[in-house]
């Protein structure tokens, strides 16, 4: 009778272990670190799958050309636009997804200087001593930093030959390996495509239009009458344009020597190569300040309806490029 007893319970001691055995398990869900990123061309950041090591999960992207991913889960974010990352289990039929948006590169800086030939410097937000900031060129989005001067304002010469002013209004031209200090004071300064080089003084000629204005011989700065200004910009043939402490834009020539615009309010002026010429200002002190484009009527103003900033400059074929309060670089497509 034991025996027998123990034979049936061997059976279904055997038999239980065969159930269980066969039975269906399911398996757990694939859980990642992120369902959706926000990352700037360059830049990279690693998807996890909970419960499972690299080696379990499949990972693609679904547009390689926006964002791709290694077999370790690692994304390098490769141009603008959006993509879809996916882990597939290779053991079983489940998946997870993270939406990812790649975004350009944010550029920061205190001033932008761009040239004739295309050349862009940006004076950075790091501090160098009391003299002011670092600068770097921009060279396929990427910073390239300049041996350490101090500067607050930029210049780019057609040759690509930055200049710059720094907090003591001393005026710096880069020799290729180091600056070396110019002639004279400054505030700001500007050069056109022709070469024809004007800067700001920092001698206070009036208390609503700002300081005197200089023009370069080669040799030294001649003052310029009948006008004040804190910014200044010159176009393709030579001509200065300014924008005073008041926010008026003033162009010289015409009728006189110095012809104002009384229809909008600038802070910052540039012009291109082309001659086109943009300002970040606004129409009255009530609004919002924004970017807007002078009309080929040479008088009236286009407001692009782009949020304004505190410095603007003019790439060769016409688009406008400024920093905004934040600092952040914004470029017009």
């Amino acid at each position: 009778m034991k025996r027998f007893l123990f034979a049936i319970l061997c059976i279904l001691s055997l038999g239980f272990s065969a159930c269980v055995k066969n039975a269906d398990v399911q398996p757990e869900s694939i859980t990642l670190n992120y369902t959706d990123l926000t990352l700037q061309v360059g830049s990279g950041k690693q998807l996890l799958a909970s419960r499972y090591d690299a080696t379990q999960i499949t990972w693609t992207s679904s547009d390689n050309t926006v964002a791709s991913i290694d077999e370790k889960g690692v994304i390098m974010a490769l141009k603008e636009g959006t993509t879809t990352m996916t882990a597939k289990s290779k053991e079983h039929n489940i998946t997870a997804i993270c939406q990812v948006k790649v975004i350009a590169k944010i550029i920061e800086g205190k001033d932008i200087g761009i040239g004739a030939d295309g050349s862009v410097y940006i004076i950075g937000t790091d501090g160098t001593a009391e003299s002011g900031y670092s600068i770097s060129k921009l060279v396929n989005n990427v910073l390239v930093k300049l041996p350490d001067c101090g500067a607050v304002r930029v210049a780019v010469a057609p040759d690509g030959t930055p200049w710059v002013v720094n907090k003591d209004h001393k005026i710096l031209k880069y020799s290729g390996t180091a600056w070396v200090e110019q002639p004279g004071t400054a505030t700001d300064i500007a050069i056109g495509a022709n070469g024809a080089m004007f800067a700001i003084g920092n001698i206070e000629v009036s208390p609503t239009g700002g300081n005197n204005i200089m023009r370069w011989t080669g040799i030294v700065w001649e003052n310029m009458t009948e006008c004040a200004g804190t910014r200044i910009a010159v176009s393709p043939d030579g001509t200065p344009w300014v924008v005073n402490k008041s926010n008026l834009i003033y162009r010289f020539g015409g009728f006189i020597n110095w012809e104002p615009f009384y229809n909008i309010l600038g802070s910052d002026i540039g012009i291109g190569a082309d001659g086109s010429v943009f300002i970040t200002g606004k129409r009255t002190d009530a609004d919002p300040s924004h970017i807007f484009k002078l009309n080929d009527d040479g008088y009236n103003w286009e407001d692009l309806n782009l949020p304004g900033g505190t410095n603007i400059s003019v790439t060769p074929d016409g688009h406008a490029w400024w920093l905004d309060s934040d600092n952040v670089l914004h470029k017009q497509q």
